[in-house]
């Protein structure tokens, strides 16, 4: 009986585009309306946009009282959720992209866009981390 080799690692890769996917679709258009559009449509009064409103969501502020016994997590709270859905994001847009480019003939050169891609998606990943958690 001849035995078959399973592949494990791309359904894992499969896992993360769909996890992009939701995050892209559901976290990221709160994030843009809460960050960028509330202000400009008046639904957040100017008075109210200032650094330190920034800076304390940033500490954990809002969640810190949200959370009361735990409230030692809302420093991080707000740290994640950004990591989340900038690599979220990452995943899920690089992984489309390397279909998009299978699809245009590429598929040979599978075992060399497959480490640039998911490189790329890890790379920003981390980067996003540091940044995130950089802050005080």
């Amino acid at each position: 009986m001849a035995t078959t080799e399973v592949d494990r690692v791309t359904p894992m890769f499969w896992g993360l585009f769909s996890v992009g996917g939701f995050l892209v679709a559901f976290l990221l258009p709160v994030f843009i309306v809460m960050n960028s559009l509330a202000y400009g449509l008046h639904l957040v009064p100017w008075e109210k946009v200032e650094y330190g409103g920034a800076i304390a969501w940033i500490r954990g502020a809002p969640a810190t009282a949200l959370l009361g016994p735990l409230g030692w997590l809302g420093g991080w709270l707000p740290k994640l959720f950004l990591v989340v859905v900038i690599g979220g994001s990452l995943f899920h847009g690089l992984h489309r992209l390397k279909y998009v480019l299978y699809d245009f003939g590429l598929h040979r050169a599978k075992k060399v866009l497959d480490p640039i891609v998911y490189g790329i998606a890890a790379a920003g990943t981390v980067a996003a981390v540091f940044l995130a958690f950089s802050f005080p």
